[in-house]
């Protein structure tokens, strides 16, 4: 049990299921943390989700050990797809 404990793989993977259980909490219909208007919890579960999917990416798909280069696509596709989403959602990109 101690040795799953400090499987990278396993953390991660436990992490993605609190953050799954946090953003589903808060993206629900009785929102458990008052995080104010609708606009806000939108981008919070966006931004969630994106950190999720970096989890993923660096520790699943073990880009973290790739080439520099690799990383950094990956690093600007994330937070290029996010700002795309989150200026489409509020309205700066027709």
């Amino acid at each position: 049990m101690l040795r799953l404990l400090r499987d990278p793989l396993f953390l991660a993977w436990s992490l993605l299921v609190a953050v799954t259980l946090v953003s589903s909490r808060i993206g629900g219909p009785n929102p458990g943390i008052d995080v104010g208007s609708a606009a806000a919890v939108t981008t919070i579960v966006l931004s969630i989700a994106f950190a999720k999917v970096a989890v993923v990416i660096f520790t699943f798909m073990e880009v973290r050990g790739a080439p520099v280069v690799l990383r950094v696509l990956c690093s600007v596709w994330l937070f290029g797809v996010l700002g795309a989403l989150l200026a489409l959602y509020y309205g700066i990109l027709p």
